[in-house]
C-alpha cells in the first residue's frame, strides 16, 4: 500500500514511518518541511494523492486552549476533506488515551483531542476509519520534565505508559492487518510519572559512571518530585480499559537508547 503520513517527523510519526516501511509499504512523508501544513490546509490533498491510508499523527501542544482546540479542529478537517477527495482511501487518527473526564477545562489539549475524533468520526465514513488510542508515552515525562539544579521536577499523572517506537509499531501492525473502529494501546504497567522519572534519573547516572555505582566520574541520580495534578488524570483517567499491550518496560526502553 502507499500510506501518507502527516507529521511524519515527530516522535510517532518517525519511528510509523520506518515500521511501514519495514512491512514493505511505500511511505509518504507529509510535513511542513516539504510544504504541507494541515492547519492551512497547504499541501495536504496533494500529498495524498494515489495513497491507500492518510494518517494524522500531526500533533500541537500550546498553553492556550482556544489555539491548542482550533488547531486540531482545523488540522483534522484538512486530512478528511483531503480523503473525501480520494475515494476508497482510509484514514488512521492518532488519538490519546483518556476517559471523557480528563477532558476538562483545565486539560485544554484533552478537549482539543476528543475534538479531533468528533471531527473524523463526523467527516470520515465509520468503514474508512481507524482511531489509535495510545496511552503516554516514555518520551512525554522527559519533555514535560523541569530541571533546576539537581532537582526534577514533573507533574506525577497515573499512567500505563509505553515507548512511542512501541505504540508506532503496534500502529503499523493495525494499519497492516486493515482494522478499524477504536484501537486502545497501552504498556505493561500502571505507574505514574515520578516513578518513570525516577528510573530514568538512575538510569542517566548509572550511564555516568559506565553502568557502575560508585565508578568514577559517577553523579548521584537527580532528585524527583512529582507535582500532584488534581482530577482524574491523577486517578484512573488517563488508564485505557481494554488496551491491547506493548511488553517493554521502561527498564528495557532506556537500554536501547
Amino acid at each position: 500500500m502507499q500510506i501518507t503520513v502527516y507529521g511524519a517527523t515527530g516522535t510517532f510519526g518517525h519511528p510509523l514511518a520506518d515500521a511501514l516501511r519495514e512491512r514493505g509499504h511505500s511511505v509518504i512523508p507529509a510535513h511542513r518541511g516539504i510544504g504541507v501544513d494541515t492547519a492551512t490546509g497547504e499541501g495536504v490533498t496533494e500529498a495524498a494523492e494515489g495513497s491507500d491510508v492518510l494518517v494524522d499523527c500531526v500533533n500541537f501542544t500550546h498553553v492556550s486552549r482556544h489555539r491548542t482546540l482550533d488547531f486540531f479542529s482545523r488540522s483534522s478537517r484538512q486530512i478528511a476533506l483531503a480523503a473525501a477527495e480520494h475515494p476508497g482511501a482510509s484514514v488512521v487518527c492518532l488519538s490519546i488515551a483518556f476517559k471523557p473526564a480528563a477532558a476538562s477545562r483545565m486539560f485544554g489539549y484533552y478537549q482539543a483531542k476528543e475534538l479531533q475524533e468528533k471531527v473524523y468520526r463526523r467527516l470520515v465514513p465509520t468503514e474508512q476509519l481507524l482511531i489509535v488510542r495510545s496511552a503516554q508515552w516514555f518520551e512525554l515525562v522527559e519533555s514535560t520534565s523541569l530541571t533546576a539544579g539537581p532537582v526534577t521536577i514533573v507533574p506525577n499523572m497515573r499512567v500505563r505508559a509505553l515507548a512511542a517506537a512501541e505504540a508506532a509499531r503496534m500502529t503499523a501492525e493495525a494499519i497492516d492487518a486493515g482494522e478499524r473502529g477504536t484501537l486502545e494501546i497501552a504498556g505493561p504497567e500502571i505507574s505514574d510519572f515520578a516513578t518513570i522519572a525516577r528510573t530514568i534519573s538512575r538510569a542517566e547516572a548509572a550511564r555516568s559512571s559506565g553502568g557502575l555505582p560508585g565508578g568514577r566520574g559517577a553523579r548521584r541520580p537527580r532528585r524527583v518530585v512529582g507535582i500532584p495534578i488534581p482530577g482524574p488524570v491523577s486517578r484512573d483517567g488517563l488508564i485505557p480499559d481494554s488496551p491491547r499491550l506493548s511488553a517493554v518496560t521502561v527498564e528495557e526502553w532506556l537500554r536501547t537508547r
